[in-house]
């Protein structure tokens, strides 16, 4: 390896551990307003408030977080010994999952739209 491909993945490791560290600091800046108070968290899964809870919307905050955590996991395993080595390809059950829950949410906001 020369010098130059030794520098690139130095400050490829130093970037990518200074990503990490602002992305924990963010979760922890936004998880403390949530927790004060300053971000107003609640309503989140109905339409309006006082109604009650919307299974649209609760599917697509579960569905989200589940294929991140899965395409997360599937990228740690990823071969990077490859020449030129890159993020693995999203799998046809997650792109399905994805749209799934998005046609729904979409269909729930249509549903309970308003009319004037």
């Amino acid at each position: 390896m020369t010098e130059l491909a030794r520098l690139f993945a130095e400050l490829t490791r130093l970037f990518e551990a200074g990503l990490l560290i602002w992305f924990v600091l963010l979760l922890i800046v936004i998880g403390g307003r949530i927790l004060n108070g300053d971000i107003d968290a609640t309503g989140v899964l109905v339409h309006e408030h006082g109604e009650g809870v919307a299974p649209e919307r609760v599917l697509a905050m579960a569905v989200f977080p589940v294929v991140l955590t899965s395409y997360f996991f599937n990228a740690l395993h990823a071969d990077m010994s490859v020449p030129h080595p890159s993020l693995p390809d999203i799998s046809d059950q997650m792109v399905m999952l994805l749209t799934g829950g998005n046609g729904l949410y979409l269909a729930g906001k249509i549903a309970h739209r308003r009319t004037p």
